[in-house]
């Protein structure tokens, strides 16, 4: 019996697949604090709903914890954008100081040739490279301060969010002990 390869593809199903260049390309335009909007939103719209529905815990506690997983999601992720989107509006900013420009094309220049310093110049004011660096720079920066943010802002927030959205349940584990 002889058994020949198949070569015909003209049988098979038209399927092109997923397209990963494309859509790694996309994502590539996506900076951190729109990375942190999407995860914000993400989880505002699904942990509560995992909490509220958590048969394992009483009603009341799925409650106040829905409630203190929506005022986690949304105060940090309000933060997080900020604090990011301020950082690389600040750094991009001072891209626009010419004296800045001049010490960081100096700075990432391949060498300390004029001509490789006026190259990364030319990157960084016509090609979008203040852009770049800003994104990458605020990211560091934004995570620096963050480390700060989380403790000085986004803790009590989120508590003082859980105790208005939780008034008028009975106690709550972070309310003022006193009259409610």
């Amino acid at each position: 019996m002889k058994v020949s390869a198949v070569q015909d593809y003209n049988c098979s199903p038209n399927f092109k697949g997923v397209d990963a260049g494309s859509i790694l390309s996309k994502a590539s335009n996506i900076n951190s604090w729109q990375q942190r909007a999407a995860l914000g939103v993400a989880a505002i719209a699904l942990q509560p709903m995992i909490d509220l529905h958590n048969k394992k815990v009483d009603e009341e506690t799925r409650k106040v914890s829905a409630a203190r997983s929506f005022s986690k999601a949304l105060v940090g992720m309000t933060t997080g954008v900020i604090v990011r989107g301020g950082s690389m509006k600040v750094i991009e900013g001072a891209f626009k100081n010419e004296a800045f420009t001049n010490k960081f094309a100096k700075y990432t220049a391949s060498d300390k040739t004029k001509e490789a310093i006026e190259k990364s110049k030319d990157f960084i004011k016509n090609q979008g490279g203040a852009k770049r660096y800003a994104a990458v720079m605020g990211t560091i920066a934004g995570l620096g301060i963050m480390m700060i943010t989380n403790f000085a802002v986004d803790a009590p927030l989120t508590n003082w969010l859980t105790n208005k959205i939780t008034k008028g349940q009975g106690d709550t584990p972070n309310a003022p002990k006193g009259d409610n």
